[in-house]
């Protein structure tokens, strides 16, 4: 089968677009032709091997795909030939298939496109879990959304507006900005890190008429998170998701404690099985009512996935350059079946 190949970690341009065996089949498992998958940034480090789960190489990068079963384990009752599917893998989604645990994928209703489903376990899985799960977001409360056109951001945007909050969303320019508007934000404030920016707790606050939020939702890091130590009320909460500026912050526990405050670490990827110890079978059934949720929002128009960037699979490293330079709104991705040379 024809695949993206990475042969040593490095830059995502230099993956080998070539011919390779198919992955075999597991027990527990089900083989999946992919149709679309996910290009996101933390891809570009796992290929970079700058991720705190590293892959043998040589391997076959990607993490999230839609696609249809091919063939399903005799011990996977769940899944048979035909099925229409959305699946979290270890690695293997940039190629024509892929082996996913059964649980870590799910059933797609006939109603969503499966350029739509690929875009939908990990980052409105991530809102939704660190908004409800993690943060405890309560109808009426304020969210202060940052990175909100992107990937993640804008599920959450929709997210939180569908919980009954009140959704501040921070997007890098004016159009990015009216992308969030568009998907339930009521507030939308313009910022870019530099020289000659206001302070962005004070843009937030003026938003607001000077009333602190309840809840950061953050996937930025750096001074992004020291403005939102700056933003939030008392029993305020900052949900921390990643790192995208490539700061790690230094937490004060100082003004958290005379704030009553949270700052409450986040990650995904420890229901899915990539922690220090593979627990996807303890969170399964979780996560299988969690993306039943999704996709009936998703099938009902109440979430509204969206998808700027589509390349073919070879173009994989094209659709990394946009999300990178934050020219991607929504999720990236590549198309596999019936897009390859």
């Amino acid at each position: 089968m024809k695949a993206l190949l990475c042969r040593q970690f490095g830059h995502y341009r230099d993956l080998d677009f070539c011919d390779v065996d198919p992955p075999a089949l597991q027990p527990g498992h089900v083989r999946i032709a992919v149709h679309y998958a996910t290009a996101g940034y933390g891809q570009t480090v796992v290929i970079a091997g700058k991720y705190q789960r590293k892959p043998p190489l040589p391997f076959v990068p990607g993490t999230e795909a839609s696609g249809v079963v091919l063939e399903a384990a005799p011990d996977v009752t769940a899944f048979k030939p035909g099925d229409r599917v959305a699946a979290s893998l270890d690695w293997g989604a940039y190629g024509e298939q892929a082996v996913a645990t059964a649980a870590t994928t799910w059933h797609v209703p006939d109603a969503i496109p499966l350029e739509v489903a690929a875009t939908v376990p990990l980052t409105y899985g991530t809102a939704y879990a660190a908004l409800h799960w993690r943060a405890r977001l309560q109808p009426g409360e304020t969210v202060l959304v940052y990175g909100a056109a992107g990937g993640v951001g804008l599920p959450a945007v929709e997210i939180a507006r569908l919980a009954g909050a009140r959704v501040i969303a921070v997007a890098g320019s004016a159009e990015r900005a009216q992308v969030a508007r568009e998907h339930g934000a009521h507030e939308v404030v313009v910022h870019r890190a530099g020289e000659g920016e206001a302070p962005l707790s004070a843009k937030v606050l003026a938003a607001t008429g000077g009333r602190k939020v309840d809840v950061v939702f953050d996937p930025v890091g750096g001074s992004f998170f020291d403005e939102a130590l700056r933003c939030i009320r008392p029993e305020g909460r900052i949900v921390l998701i990643g790192f995208a500026s490539n700061e790690v912050p230094r937490i004060p526990g100082n003004i958290l404690l005379v704030k009553n405050a949270e700052v409450i670490g986040f990650w995904f990827g420890l229901y899915l099985g990539w922690g220090q110890v593979d627990e996807r079978a303890q969170y399964q059934e979780r996560l299988r009512q969690l993306m039943d949720k999704l996709f009936a929002h998703v099938a009902a128009g109440d979430l509204k996935p969206t998808s700027s960037v589509i390349y073919p699979l070879p173009r994989l490293a094209d659709a990394f350059d946009e999300v990178l330079a934050r020219r991607a709104v929504g999720r990236a991705l590549v198309q596999v079946a019936g897009a390859l040379p």
